[in-house]
């Protein structure tokens, strides 16, 4: 039971934690080029359905792809240099991270769109 649970942590709290880190990594000058051509291919690799597991092979059918995608990651991550991931890691946890910067660029737009398409509030007159 207590190795389902650090399997299920392991996808639900570290996979999404180590994308947020390797999305810095990838826009990080310091990470040489063919690092990230690299995981991007195995991204793309798993992504796509090039080779198809059965779907009738319990939880392997499912979980593939978020295996797959948590072993490139981690790889990726092992392969950059340590003192960039110490320093992209410190920044995401201050919050001033690359990812970041991006979510709240993401949020004001999507906000600046909604208020230009929301129908104006009209007032009723009694």
């Amino acid at each position: 039971m207590l190795s389902k649970l650090r399997s299920a942590k392991r996808l639900f709290v570290d996979l999404p934690r180590m994308l947020r880190l390797a999305y810095c990594l990838m826009f990080d000058a310091r990470v040489p080029g063919y690092m990230k051509l690299a995981f991007g291919g195995g991204l793309a690799l798993i992504a796509l359905p090039i080779v198809e597991l059965p779907e009738s092979l319990p939880v392997i059918g499912e979980l593939d792809v978020l295996a797959l995608s948590l072993l490139a990651t981690r790889a990726f991550i092992a392969a950059c240099p340590r003192h960039v991931v110490a320093e992209q890691a410190e920044l995401i946890t201050q919050r001033r991270s690359r990812f970041d910067d991006d979510v709240r660029n993401g949020e004001r737009i999507a906000l600046m769109i909604y208020r230009r398409l929301r129908p104006e509030e009209r007032e009723v007159v009694s």
